[in-house]
């Protein structure tokens, strides 16, 4: 099942074209990754598929129903089933680890005692049930990750976007991370579009790599092609 289709979809800032007619499908299970420097139009593929902005022209598709177009936002961020995490993990600063997990579930107005099972399960799926009620602040950069990527996925997304989450950790911190969240996805089998521009990142994570320059795509394949085409360059 196709998760995710963007057909010819553009979208400009005043005179800056950011996206110049990309087609994008994402199937369901997959990790894809959007490879590129910055400014190529990753994070706002990522704003349009979460709703945040409509194409300028072109459509997107969630699940085979149109959500956006030509301008028009159909269907509500809130509507779409899609959870993200963002480079700075976004926490509330001043809610514990449970009440920003539990943060989505209760503005959807989902009863109580399922909304605390669920934060429950979420804390043990990333490994976080011993810090429950300790505040972003009192949080390795690691444990923030988790955190962000639990609240994300309480909400059972059909969709996963990760905008640069793992930017600002250090390289160690970095790798063990990758690693774990390849294998909370394995675990929990929910479709993944990752952002990045560091080439090694998206080779660990990646079951395949969308490569993008100046708003086009580029390459679309798998990590085996991308570093034997990355090797050319």
């Amino acid at each position: 099942m196709m998760i995710v289709t963007m057909d010819d979809v553009s979208k400009a800032y005043k005179t800056t074209t950011i996206l110049d007619k990309l087609s994008l499908g994402i199937k369901e299970g997959e990790r894809v990754v959007l490879l590129g420097p910055s400014g190529c139009g990753k994070t706002t593929t990522l704003r349009l598929i979460a709703g945040f902005v409509a194409p300028d022209s072109g459509t997107v598709s969630i699940a085979g129903e149109s959500v956006s177009r030509d301008g028009q936002i159909i269907k509500p961020p809130e509507e779409r089933k899609v959870g993200m995490v963002f480079q700075d993990f976004a926490l509330w600063p001043h809610l514990s680890v449970k009440e920003n997990i539990e943060f989505g579930l209760k503005a959807k107005g989902i009863a109580k005692a399922k909304r605390e099972e669920q934060v429950r399960k979420m804390l043990v799926v990333v490994d976080m049930d011993g810090y429950a009620d300790r505040k972003p602040a009192e949080l390795s950069g690691g444990q923030q990750q988790r955190t962000a990527l639990a609240r994300a996925l309480a909400l059972q997304p059909k969709l996963l976007l990760m905008d640069e989450p793992l930017f600002s950790l250090d390289q160690e911190l970095n790798s063990r991370l990758r690693r774990e969240i390849v294998l909370l996805q394995e675990k929990l089998g929910f479709t993944m579009l990752y952002v990045t521009h560091n080439r090694d990142e998206a080779f660990a994570i990646a079951t395949r790599i969308v490569m993008m320059q100046k708003g086009r795509l580029e390459f679309d394949g798998s990590v085996a092609e991308a570093e034997y085409r990355l090797r050319q360059v």
